[in-house]
């Protein structure tokens, strides 16, 4: 055992030892102290068997490439597996509070189960996959009637309607206020920042993103509610982070969303926007950002059982891939996969479907474009300007049945929004049609405590694909979750 984890170890064991000690009421997991402050531990475990085919190049022929997920890089079947643990206190006072969560998530082997990766087990550390540490942590103050909070935790724009922008969960620093009808928040995130990577150039290698939202909530008929919600960012990147090009990104992103509902009516939509440039990108030449993208959904909630809707998501593309131009949409980050209507865990979609552009938890082929110096945005600042955007057309339904069991099917058809800013290079000519996808999820909760979900889920290339990729086989994305919480 390596001495990191050695150390953490004990520290584990030192909390739980202490808890033991001096907690009064262990048993229901919320306990009292001396020091004024009530701590509740609660944790969650997910073991997720996968299997994956045609992922990336959609040809059955060949043997599959490795894609990403949470736990690291995979192909064909795999288990992936998070733990976390993790405590939340409240001052007696209700003036401050903490929440901290500590994290494994892994895909299961030898060389992970009893050791870490970082020592030269295994695949090497990365952004995704990661041994027992720190996921998210959040500290707050109440200052009156405004709260400053800081820490690692998600800070989001949109992330209850088409997550077109999102935000992201790294550090941050926040202010937020007001009542439960009209509520506001303001949020700084320092995805990159040049100390960390001990460089001499002052922010040569930052990207800071600024954020402001504001919800209103108003009541509807039947006792419902609705809630529109402004929003406004400043995303500054500075060249290092550009992908190793001599840029700096300056990108402003506003928008507008909606959700809620009017008795059995459930309508969802969100208007985005984006201007601004990217500074000495070509040559010394500046390249200039301008796009716009929306979502609309409408559900109706026929009964517990039976809630049809219907989707749609646009997201501008770029119509001349070889101007000075960053006409295709890209957001902080993009995050369809959490998103309350056409989001899905386990959707082949929301996977790290690379070879076709699209990031891990986003929808859009944000990655695809001829060159990185137009990338302003996106996972690692991996989505490009010159990406083809796209127009997503979706229906479904989704239930609660008796006996704690539930559902989610959706299918959907997908195109490039501008098949022009694909038509380069080995593939002259390139349809629009990116395909048919289709979802299926079905969830029974044995107890507060256990539950399982089954995900099944492919796209059938279309000729768009076809004549991008090469290859136009099913892809396939299916597994089966057995979790527990507490």
């Amino acid at each position: 055992m390596k001495k990191s984890m050695m150390a953490l170890l004990i520290c584990v064991v030192f909390v739980f030892a202490t808890a033991a000690a001096s907690f009064a009421a262990m048993g229901e997991g919320s306990v009292g102290t001396s020091k004024g402050v009530d701590i509740t531990l609660f944790g969650s475990n997910r073991v997720i068997p996968t299997y994956t085919k045609n992922l990336l190049d959609f040809d059955s022929d060949h043997h599959d490439a490795g894609t990403l997920t949470e736990g690291g890089w995979g192909s064909g079947f795999f288990v992936r597996n998070e733990f976390r643990m993790g405590w939340k206190g409240v001052g007696q006072d209700g003036k401050w509070g903490f929440k901290f969560i500590l994290e494994n998530d892994i895909h299961m082997s030898k060389n992970n189960g009893d050791r870490n990766t970082y020592g030269g087990y295994g695949q090497n550390s990365s952004d995704f996959g990661s041994e027992f540490s720190v996921e998210r942590q959040t500290f707050w103050y109440k200052f009156g009637d405004v709260r400053f909070s800081a820490g690692t935790d998600i800070q989001f724009l949109d992330i209850k309607s088409g997550g077109l922008v999102y935000g992201d969960d790294h550090p941050f620093l926040a202010l937020d206020g007001g009542d439960k009808a009209l509520n506001w928040k303001l949020f700084m995130l320092l995805i990159g920042e040049s100390d960390d990577l001990m460089t001499s150039d002052y922010r040569n290698f930052d990207w800071y993103v600024y954020g402001a939202k504001l919800n209103y909530t108003f009541e509807t008929a039947d006792k419902g509610k609705f809630t529109i919600s402004p929003f406004a960012a400043y995303s500054d990147c500075r060249e290092g982070a550009q992908k190793g090009h001599s840029g700096n990104v300056h990108a402003y992103y506003y928008g507008l969303e909606g959700y809620g509902n009017f008795g059995m009516i459930q309508p969802t939509f969100e208007l985005a926007g984006v201007t601004g440039d990217i500074k000495d990108a070509l040559a010394g030449d500046d390249i200039n950002i301008q796009s716009y993208a929306a979502f609309a959904a409408l559900t109706l909630a026929v009964s517990p059982e039976f809630n049809p809707y219907l989707a749609f998501l646009w997201e501008q593309g770029d119509d001349d891939p070889f101007d000075d131009d960053a006409d295709g949409f890209v957001g902080i980050t993009s995050i369809q996969r959490y998103t309350p209507v056409i989001g899905m865990e386990g959707g082949i979609m929301y996977e790290h479907m690379s070879s076709i552009g699209a990031p891990l938890y986003g929808l859009v082929p944000e990655g695809l474009g001829i060159s990185t110096a137009y990338n302003y945005g996106g996972i690692s600042m991996g989505g490009n300007g010159q990406n083809p955007g796209m127009q997503y057309y979706g229906i479904g339904a989704k239930g609660k049945l008796s006996g704690g069991n539930s559902y989610k099917v959706q299918v959907a058809y997908m195109l490039f929004d501008e098949e022009k800013a694909l038509e380069f290079g080995p593939h002259p000519d390139v349809d629009d049609e990116i395909g048919w996808v289709l979802d299926a999820q079905v969830k029974h909760v044995f107890s507060d405590h256990f539950y399982m979900v089954g995900t099944f889920s492919c796209l059938d290339p279309g000729d768009g694909v076809e004549d991008y990729v090469g290859n136009d086989d099913v892809a396939i994305n299916t597994n089966i979750e057995l979790g527990w919480k507490w």
